[in-house]
């Protein structure tokens, strides 16, 4: 009878160690795709408000607050934004169609993504903390992919938005 040729500890190992790399990368793979899921229709929302030329500031505000921007501060025909959703921090400085900041920065999973728009146009980075996390470059190179006109709206966006 042939014999199996039992496989070494170090085999078993490096076997072992290329299913768990294999498991991470699709577990990040996931959370970047659910991310993007919900950040290009959610920016492009805000965006799409920011822009328009048919709002006045009460309006701005008004659809903000649909998107569950709270703690918004006025003054005057300025307003300001800064909330938590989700695992973004979300901050807006509006002063009109030609003038405003919305950025988007990546907490705890997604700590040094970031999205800013101005009304001079937009830059993503991957790397805008001391220790980014594996999960904002999958972020960046998702999102930057994805984030296109007209944007697909997704049932993580609807979730959220129907909350």
């Amino acid at each position: 009878m042939g014999s199996n040729p039992s496989l070494s500890a170090d085999h078993i190992k490096e076997i072992m160690d290329e299913k768990k790399i294999k498991l991470q990368k699709s577990i990040r793979s996931s959370l970047a795709k659910q991310a993007v899921d919900f950040l290009v229709p959610y920016i492009s929302s805000v965006v799409n408000i920011l822009t328009s030329k048919e709002f006045n500031a009460f309006e701005v505000k008004t659809e903000l607050k649909k998107l569950k921007i709270k703690n918004i501060r006025t003054k005057e025909n300025q307003i300001e934004a800064q909330v938590r959703i989700l695992d973004f921090r979300i901050y807006i400085l509006y002063a009109g169609v030609r003038n405003y900041i919305f950025k988007v920065e990546g907490l705890d999973h997604y700590a040094g993504f970031s999205f800013m728009e101005t009304n001079k146009g937009m830059i993503v980075h991957d790397n805008v903390v001391d220790n980014p996390k594996l999960l904002a470059k999958d972020l960046k190179n998702l999102f930057s992919k994805n984030y296109k006109s007209p944007y697909p709206v997704t049932d993580i966006f609807l979730n959220f938005i129907n909350s």
